[in-house]
């Protein structure tokens, strides 16, 4: 679909989807550096410029040395799947555009093809994970009750 604005036909939905996507991510990753900037006081700044798997390995070991709780395993928990959710966000990021069997312009990494479900179901990762990061490390720091 060409709406006359792009030179590349694409459908609407599939780029609305991507563009949910990164930004969740950045808003998840953004999150765990503001977890991190709880944790030790002045880390922001080293972190800003990072990427995000410099930051995931970062939240992860200043977790890792904080007292062992109930909020601290849950906020390690939800550190450990930011970690694990870098790596998506990296195959959608690094994706290349293809064309799809149907003759849909979409992105595709390593043969596989991002479909619009699995950036919507991607989208909401990056959300859900970002919820637990921000609702853990208010725990953690009693700003939030259990």
């Amino acid at each position: 679909m060409n709406d006359g604005h792009r030179g590349v036909p694409v459908h609407p939905d599939y780029t609305s989807a991507i563009g949910l996507a990164v930004f969740s991510f950045a808003s998840l990753e953004w999150n765990a550096v503001w977890c991190c900037e709880r944790i030790e006081p002045g880390s922001v700044d080293s972190l800003e410029d990072r990427t995000a798997g410099r930051v995931a390995d970062t939240l992860l070991h200043l977790v890792k040395g904080l007292k062992p709780s109930k909020e601290q395993l849950e906020l390690e928990q939800a550190a450990a799947d930011f970690r694990f959710l870098v790596g998506t966000r990296n195959n959608l990021v690094h994706a290349k555009p293809g064309t799809a069997a149907d003759g849909a312009h979409v992105l595709l990494r390593h043969g596989d093809q991002w479909t619009l479900a699995e950036l919507i179901r991607v989208a909401a990762a990056f959300e859900a994970c970002s919820t637990r990061l921000n609702r853990a490390s208010r725990r953690l720091f009693g700003d939030q009750p259990d």
